[in-house]
């Protein structure tokens, strides 16, 4: 009887206390996470592959196209052709996995009542890419300023603030996730800013000396030319800066980029000089024909002792 009396729970006349506690409930906090990796994937790599064909295609294209014109009439051909084939081989070494590093960026978020928390974030940097931006672009700018007759002062400022635009947004890649990032991308919109002056304000002035259809086609070519150079800043800003895109997007943009400004303004601008007589540019002299004897100052040994 004991026993059974033992094992049977009594029943209260009021409910049983549950435990309870004095403190609110504690969010879990992890001190630091898993590292993020933002690599390139195959839709990016699929990306450098098709850019490098096409380059590739036209490079041939406008080798075709040099070779059916007098040398005299080949300066935009040369100029065309360097800036696709360069595009080739560096698009055939990113599409092969050179040209690529990595950066680490630490972001701190700041949390109200418990410890703050890192997370780290590992990005693939295309920088390969700079080294064709630095080799291609002047000779988009030189071709844009034989075409309006643009002055060499203003043409040397455009080629210099765009090395500005362009090591800038380099520095500012590798300047971690720091305010200071945001210091080299102001530098690097401002020579942005300038080289759109040069060519836009200065190219303009120079085109209207010429005739009325040089003057619309250097409008148009250099409008969209530059307008796509927007893509620059704007990528950077959103990729490489603000980790707000993935590298496959990015890779993306800048495809497109280099499509227009090596690629399609290309075609544009042969098609339009080989088809229209004003704007055709005819180089003689040590283009067309070297240094020859004429105007050669000789002294004799007689002179000369």
């Amino acid at each position: 009887m004991i026993e059974s009396f033992i094992k049977e729970t009594p029943t209260l006349p009021w409910p049983e206390p549950s435990p309870t506690s004095s403190v609110a409930p504690i969010p879990t906090v992890v001190p630091g996470s898993d590292p993020i990796f933002q690599v390139l994937h195959d839709t990016g790599k699929r990306t450098l592959w098709v850019v490098t064909v096409l380059m590739g295609i036209s490079s041939l294209v406008f080798y075709v196209l040099g070779a059916r014109v007098p040398i005299n009439k080949r300066v935009f051909h040369v100029l065309v052709s360097l800036a696709s084939t360069i595009s080739f081989i560096v698009y055939l070494a990113l599409a092969t996995g050179q040209g690529m590093d990595w950066k680490l960026d630490v972001l701190k978020e700041h949390n109200k009542h418990v410890p703050n928390t890192t997370q780290e974030y590992y990005r693939q940097v295309l920088w390969l890419r700079y080294v064709l931006w630095f080799l291609t672009e002047p000779l988009g700018l030189i071709s844009l300023s034989l075409l309006s007759g643009l002055p060499g002062a203003h043409l040397l400022i455009a080629i210099a603030a765009d090395f500005i635009m362009l090591g800038s947004g380099i520095l500012g890649t590798y300047a971690g996730h720091t305010s200071r990032r945001w210091v080299w991308f102001t530098i690097s919109a401002i020579g942005y800013l300038t080289t759109v002056y040069h060519i836009s304000v200065h190219g303009s002035r120079a085109a209207s000396n010429k005739d009325n259809q040089t003057k619309r086609f250097f409008g148009t070519l250099s409008g969209v030319m530059l307008f796509v150079k927007l893509l620059y800043p704007v990528t950077l800003a959103a990729g490489a800066l603000a980790l707000k895109i993935n590298v496959d997007v990015e890779t993306i943009l800048f495809a497109i980029y280099d499509i227009f400004s090596q690629g399609i303004l290309g075609y544009w601008l042969l098609i339009a000089h080989d088809g229209a007589p004003g704007i055709t540019l005819n180089v003689d002299g040590f283009w067309s024909h070297g240094v020859g004897n004429e105007g050669a100052i000789r002294i004799s040994e007689e002179d000369g002792a």
